[in-house]
C-alpha cells in the first residue's frame, strides 16, 4: 500500500509544474494580444486583469489533460530511469498495478475539470464575453440577455420571427407569426409589436398588433387588436434561442438546448455532438494518459524534454482527431455519438494492443 501512496505522491509534482508553465504562457498570451486595444479610451489594465482572471479556469480545463499526460509519462519515466520500476517488478508487482494511484489520480483531475466546466466556467465566459465587449473592445451590437433577429418554429406550418428577444424579462419585441398553407403560402400573419410572457396563465400575449388573412396575392384583410393570444406553448425557461457557441456551454445548457431545438423543429446535430464530444471528455483525458505511459517504460534515462514532447505530441493527435471529428458532427456529416465517441474508441482499441503487445 505504501507504494501506491509513493507513486501517487510523484505524480503531483510534474502535474502542477505543466499545469503552472502552460496555463501562464496561455493566459499571458491572451493577454497580451488583448493589451493592443489600451489605446482605444475605454480599456484599462484593471479591465485586462479581470479579462484575465475569468478566463483563467478555462484555460486551466484545457491544460488540465496534458499535464496529466506530462505527470503520468514523468512519474514513469523517473522510476524506470532510478531501477525503483524494474525492483518494483521483481518485488511482485505487475505493472498494470502500478499504473493504479496514476490513473486514481488522474481520475480525481477529471472530476475536478468535469465541476469546473459544468458550474464555474460557464457563468465566467458570460462575464469574460461582457468584459471584452464593453470595455476592452466595445461593440455596439452586444446587449448581454437579448438575441437580436431570432426564428422560431411554432408547429409544422407556423415560423415565429421576432426582432429582439429577452428571455430573462420574458419579452420578445417586433414580432411576427406567419401561418401557411399546404403549399407553403402564406395564409394568416400576426404582427405586433411585442409578446410577452403571462406567468399566471403561462402563456405568450401578443400586444399592440396586427392580424391578417391573405384571402388571395391581391386581396388582404387586417384586424387590429391591443392583446391576444399566441399559440407559442414553451415556457421563457425552456427555451434556447441564445447564440453562444455551443463549447462554452455546461452539459445541463446543452440538454436543454438540444431539447428546445427538437421541439421547435430545428437542426441539433452541432448541439447533440458537442454533448457527446463533452461527456466523452473524461475518457479522452484518462485513454490520453494510458497511451502515453507505456511509452514512459521504454525510456532508458529520465528526460523532462522528451516527456514534454511526448506529451504534446500525444495530446495534439488526440487533440487533431478530436477537432476533426466535431468538426464533420457539428455539419451533420456523421451521428452525434460517433462524432463524440469515435476518438475516444479508436484509442481504446490502440492502447488495447498497446498493452497487448508490451504484456502489460
Amino acid at each position: 500500500m505504501r507504494i501506491y501512496f509513493y507513486i501517487a505522491r510523484k505524480f503531483w509534482g510534474p502535474f502542477f509544474f505543466a499545469l503552472g508553465v502552460f496555463t501562464t504562457l496561455v493566459v499571458l498570451g491572451d493577454t497580451f494580444e488583448k493589451m493592443k486595444n489600451l489605446g482605444n479610451g475605454t480599456t484599462t489594465m484593471l479591465d485586462l486583469l479581470s479579462y484575465s482572471l475569468t478566463t483563467f479556469p478555462n484555460w486551466l480545463a484545457t491544460i488540465m489533460p496534458v499535464a496529466c499526460l506530462l505527470g503520468a509519462i514523468s512519474v514513469i519515466s523517473e522510476m524506470v530511469a532510478n531501477g525503483e520500476w524494474t525492483a518494483c517488478v521483481a518485488g511482485g508487482f505487475a505493472p498494470r498495478q502500478l499504473f493504479k494511484p496514476v490513473v486514481s489520480c488522474i481520475l480525481l483531475v477529471v472530476l475536478l475539470t468535469m465541476a469546473l466546466q459544468e458550474f464555474v466556467i460557464p457563468p465566467l465566459n458570460a462575464k469574460s464575453a461582457l468584459i471584452y465587449n464593453t470595455r476592452i473592445n466595445p461593440t455596439e451590437s452586444f446587449h448581454p440577455g437579448t438575441e437580436q433577429d431570432v426564428i422560431l418554429k411554432v408547429s409544422p406550418n407556423q415560423m415565429l420571427f421576432a426582432k429582439e428577444v429577452n428571455l430573462k424579462s420574458g419579452t420578445m419585441n417586433r414580432v411576427s407569426l406567419d401561418t401557411y398553407d399546404a403549399g407553403w403560402d402564406i395564409a394568416h400573419q400576426i404582427v405586433a409589436d411585442q409578446m410577452v410572457w403571462d406567468p399566471n396563465t403561462e402563456s405568450w400575449l401578443f400586444s399592440n398588433g396586427v392580424r391578417r388573412t391573405f384571402l388571395d396575392p391581391m386581396d388582404t384583410t387586417e384586424q387590429s387588436f391591443e392583446t391576444a393570444e399566441s399559440p407559442v406553448s414553451l415556457k421563457p425557461a425552456e427555451m434556447a434561442v441564445d447564440r453562444t457557441d455551443n463549447k462554452l456551454l455546461s452539459i445541463r445548457e446543452l440538454y436543454k438546448r438540444i431539447h428546445f431545438f427538437k421541439r421547435s423543429g430545428l437542426a441539433s446535430y452541432s448541439a447533440q455532438t458537442m454533448l457527446q464530444s463533452k461527456l466523452a471528455t473524461p475518457f479522452v483525458t484518462l485513454i490520453m494518459c494510458l497511451l502515453g505511459m507505456p511509452f514512459a517504460i521504454s525510456m532508458r534515462r529520465k528526460s523532462k524534454i522528451l516527456n514534454i514532447i511526448a506529451s504534446l505530441v500525444i495530446a495534439f493527435t488526440f487533440w487533431w482527431l478530436i477537432s476533426m471529428f466535431t468538426s464533420i458532427g457539428e455539419n451533420g456529416y456523421i451521428n452525434p455519438f460517433l462524432a463524440g465517441w469515435g476518438p475516444v474508441l479508436f484509442f481504446s482499441v490502440v492502447v488495447f494492443f498497446e498493452f497487448k503487445w508490451l504484456k502489460l
